[in-house]
């Protein structure tokens, strides 16, 4: 996890990692805005083309591979336990393209960003990141039971508040994020 008062000299892969882990945070955070939306028009409020889902879908699958793979955490068992569930719900994301059971695929993608956003709580005083583990499990939670405009603003919640960690993480450091690289587990 990172430390802001301990300043690291960064290589090219340390920038490369920060960057690609910050997009993944915003892509997350705009494509599940965008679910959100859909959800809610899935209810019956309004319309929304149905060929835009799997795009949305494909971009929140995007945003955790970004994140997942360049998360900055000393502890390689913790880092192990928020990034594999994404890798996870990758997998059930493509080997089920009817989406049967993509309350389960998405619920794989919202483990491994609720532990983001407990990770990013910790480090940084961002409003409201704690409640974002809460939002994703009840919005996936809801999903199960078809529960559709009730999950699709709880994700509309957990994606505001992630939006606004985005906003944030690119206004720091890029070496916020790295830390101390010799407290690193490899």
């Amino acid at each position: 996890m990172a430390n802001p008062e301990h300043e690291e000299i960064l290589d090219f892969h340390d920038k490369v990692s920060v960057v690609l882990y910050r997009a993944g945070i915003s892509v997350f955070a705009l494509f599940l805005l965008a679910y959100a939306v859909v959800l809610i028009a899935k209810a019956g409020l309004f319309v929304v083309p149905d060929g835009i889902r799997l795009t949305i879908l494909s971009g929140l699958v995007l945003g955790v591979v970004f994140s997942a793979a360049n998360i900055h955490v000393y502890s390689k068992t913790v880092r192990f336990f928020i990034a594999f569930p994404g890798w996870i719900g990758m997998f059930l994301m493509i080997t089920d393209p009817l989406h049967t059971r993509l309350w389960l695929s998405l619920g794989c993608l919202f483990i491994t960003f609720s532990g983001i956003a407990l990770k990013e709580s910790f480090c940084f005083q961002v409003t409201g990141l704690k409640f974002v583990p809460f939002f994703l499990a009840a919005g996936a939670g809801l999903m199960l039971f078809e529960l559709l405009w009730q999950s699709g603003v709880l994700l509309l919640a957990a994606g505001v508040v992630l939006l606004y960690l985005s906003k944030e993480k690119w206004q720091m450091p890029l070496h916020y994020d790295i830390g101390d690289k010799s407290r690193y587990q490899v």
